[in-house]
């Protein structure tokens, strides 16, 4: 974008607010006032094609003209308007409503005793939400980390399942879920089992997987 074009929007965008901040008066009122201006440069106008014989009928006439215009051109204002604060009352409905649902996912998750995660297969960064910190030390907080460090705490011997499992997503076009169980080390060098299962949200034009997202669920050797 040009300079001159940032320039134009930033403008538009202004002029925007300053009309949705209008009330219909003050648009009447706007009106108003371009009628009586429509009306002086009318007149002037006429004046000059007809040599300064301008009578009353002139004059009546270019009055209701520009009236009428002005009035037209109000009105489309308040529509437009009244259609621009709809748009912007729904779009922070749409805000609200994805920040509820959000924020009552975190506490569906939270409360199935599972830990989000999602998967950078680019960058090879993950985030974890707050439980797989709770799980692990107990304190909760989101988590950011690499494949490899989580994979250094699985056990060795679990460890050819998990790339097994990975590799089946990323290469394969048609596998795009993962499940895998595993144990994981804690830092006090206990393990808790964990059941991991997702899916790949993002692939390129190859079929190559970029991205996923899942789930970490504690669970016993019995589920």
């Amino acid at each position: 974008m040009t300079t001159a074009s940032a320039t134009s929007e930033t403008a538009l965008t202004t002029i925007i607010k300053r009309l949705q901040a209008l009330s219909p008066v003050k648009i009447w009122l706007l009106a108003i006032s371009i009628s009586v201006l429509m009306t002086s440069v009318i007149v002037s106008a006429m004046e000059l094609l007809l040599k300064g014989t301008v009578t009353y009928d002139y004059l009546l006439t270019g009055f209701v003209a520009s009236f009428l215009v002005a009035s037209t051109i109000a009105a489309l204002v308040i529509v437009l308007i009244t259609r621009l604060n709809q748009v912007t009352q729904y779009s922070k409905w749409i805000k609200y409503d994805l920040a509820e649902s959000e924020e009552r996912y975190k506490l569906a998750i939270m409360a199935s005793n599972s830990a989000m995660w999602d998967y950078n297969l680019v960058t090879g960064r993950v985030y974890l939400s707050d439980n797989w910190s709770k799980f692990l030390c107990g304190v909760p907080r989101s988590t950011y980390t690499t494949i490899d460090d989580l994979t250094e705490l699985v056990p060795e011997e679990e460890r050819p399942a998990v790339r097994e499992a990975i590799l089946q997503v990323v290469k394969n076009h048609n596998a795009s879920t993962y499940e895998v169980k595993h144990h994981v080390r804690k830092p006090n060098g206990d393990f808790i089992y964990v059941s991991s299962v997702g899916q790949v949200t993002k692939r390129d034009q190859d079929g190559r997987a970029l991205h996923m997202i899942g789930i970490n669920r504690e669970i016993t050797k019995s589920e």
